[in-house]
């Protein structure tokens, strides 16, 4: 092939966004015939942008920490009432199809975090966008738009994902305006996309961070557990197991 075909070829790849169409010469094979190397050549092209993909929307994320479920400690001693069949029904993402929410409640040290960053991943992987947030940043960040006078933007901006999760909710009390903010968060979200949440404490004592604002409470709790899907993870903290030498895999 002469030179001035390979810039041509690979000037026209790049403006249909076909990197690999570029360098096909090292992805056919000769002894092929045109119809299975170009199969092979948009195979490889589908798979390329489906990695990109994975990363782009891996990164827009914002993971504290990239976990998976097969680094999940499945302990039914620690954990006696997490049923993995339940977590594994939520790794297929139905629940974000069918905008449903996903409530892990449990003591501190029991792999909350970890188990909703990894069902998170798990939708990146097909093909859903997701925010993680902690909930004291995502008041904070709601916080700071609303001085700016951009806070239904932000909303906006925050409602575009299929799966937002609010880490830690629980662990930090708010003020009657903090949580006026997460209430308008979960309010737009109610049936339209779908919320994950992670909490160390069930949901009577939520008024007690919540501003003492029993009402808003209950609302905001009845539109959460609403069609959702709720984990019971107290048990054995394993960051306690840690401390005290124990071996946890």
């Amino acid at each position: 092939m002469t030179e001035d075909k390979q810039v041509k070829i690979a000037a026209l790849a790049k403006r249909l966004k076909l990197p690999l169409l570029a360098g096909f010469e090292r992805h056919i094979s000769r002894e092929a015939d045109f119809s299975d190397n170009l199969l092979r050549l948009l195979e490889l092209e589908i798979q390329e942008k489906e990695r990109r993909g994975i990363e782009r929307r891996t990164k827009a994320a914002g993971f504290p920490i990239i976990h998976t479920l097969d680094t999940f400690e499945w302990d039914t001693d620690r954990l006696p009432k997490l049923k993995k069949a339940q977590v594994w029904e939520l790794a297929t993402c139905r629940y974000i199809t069918e905008k449903r929410n996903v409530i892990a409640i449990g003591n501190s040290g029991t792999g909350k975090s970890h188990l909703a960053g990894a069902l998170g991943l798990e939708a990146i992987r097909q093909g859903f966008t997701v925010r993680f947030k902690r909930a004291s940043d995502l008041v904070n960040q709601m916080s700071e738009a609303q001085n700016e006078r951009q806070l239904s933007k932000y909303i906006k901006t925050l409602n575009n994902c299929h799966l937002l999760i609010c880490d830690e909710l629980g662990y930090l009390n708010f003020d009657l305006q903090g949580a006026s903010l997460l209430f308008q968060v979960f309010a737009a979200r109610y049936e339209v996309s779908s919320t994950m949440v992670t909490t160390n404490l069930e949901f009577s004592k939520w008024p007690a961070f919540l501003g003492n604002d029993q009402a808003m409470s209950t609302a905001l709790v009845d539109r959460l557990i609403h069609r959702a899907e709720i984990l019971n993870m107290n048990g054995k903290s394993y960051r306690l197991k840690d401390a005290k030498g124990e071996v946890v895999s």
